[in-house]
């Protein structure tokens, strides 16, 4: 496939092309994105050869100057190439993007340059690339490191309270493990999250699971045993329960996946899950910019 678009990443203005070496290579085109004088006659003078050395230096000579080569692949993927930084390619992008893509669309994103690729899928990038915190389509090796809102112990809920909106509430220092649970059972929360501990460890939470419900050992079988700290069911001492829960991602602290990939898990009925290690990518940064801080009066007060 030869068509595609020539994207302005400072301008995010992009134009239809027939090739896209040949067409970058016409005076007319070249200066439509205002390429300096010297460039246009410099890639007039290339020799345009389909899939050799020639194309691919006017491709290049034309990312240098800060424009995005974009394609489609079939109904539902496009690829973006430059020589730029990934998250200047984005942004340069985001225009084409809400104007071209569909939820569905799969992105590519490369940057020649310096070998670096992302790939997503627009509908779940959306609110970020909208929220202009590109650094949240990196791969997580290649983020920064955020700043927590408050020091463990805190509490960390999904949209009970605020309408979607993730909540964060700060925890008293003093207090156990065990009572920060019987705490928080007491709110009635009917939400999910994360309670943060003062000793590092990180627990899920939901109204079903550890460490909000009680378990009863009756109501499981006879191999099976309950950490009797986070309450959750193992089978045997090399079986993860929440407390080996060590892998947080660097970028937002919180554990990579949950359960652990590649383990065999035991629900409160009873039952064994295998977690495939593949499981290991659903990760997802919390973006803690976007986190409500709440005082723990107040979610005590939602939550009656």
């Amino acid at each position: 496939m030869r068509e595609g678009f020539w994207i302005h990443a400072k301008t995010g203005s992009f134009k239809l092309v027939d090739e896209h070496a040949r067409w970058i290579q016409r005076p007319e085109n070249a200066q439509e994105f205002e390429l300096p004088d010297e460039v246009v006659l410099a890639l007039g003078d290339l020799r345009w050869d389909f899939n050799g050395k020639g194309r691919r230096d006017i491709l290049l000579l034309a990312m240098d100057q800060g424009l995005i080569r974009t394609r489609g692949h079939g109904p539902g993927a496009v690829t973006f190439e430059a020589t730029l930084p990934i998250e200047e390619i984005i942004r340069g992008s985001a225009k084409f993007m809400q104007l071209n893509c569909g939820p569905a669309t799969r992105c590519t994103v490369s940057d020649l340059r310096r070998g670096e690729t992302v790939v997503f899928t627009y509908g779940d990038a959306k609110p970020v690339i909208e929220a202009r915190d590109y650094r949240f389509l990196l791969p997580v090796w290649m983020r920064p490191t955020q700043v927590l809102p408050m020091p463990r112990p805190f509490v960390l809920l999904d949209g009970w309270v605020a309408n979607g909106i993730w909540t964060c509430s700060a925890l008293p220092g003093a207090t156990t493990p065990s009572q920060l649970v019987v705490l928080l059972g007491e709110m009635g929360i009917e939400g999910s999250g994360w309670l943060a501990l003062k000793d590092g460890r990180t627990w899920k939470m939901s109204p079903s699971a550890p460490p909000l419900t009680p378990v009863d050992p009756e109501r499981l079988p006879k191999h099976v045993r309950v950490c009797s700290d986070c309450g959750w069911p193992t089978t045997g001492p090399s079986s993860p329960c929440q407390c080996g829960n060590t892998l947080h991602c660097r970028a937002c602290g919180l554990p990579r996946f949950w359960p652990v990939p590649g383990k065999d898990m035991v629900t409160l009925g009873g039952d064994s899950l295998h977690v495939p290690l593949v499981a290991g990518y659903g990760h997802r940064c919390l973006r803690w910019g976007s986190v409500s801080v709440m005082p723990l009066d107040e979610l005590i007060r939602r939550g009656r």
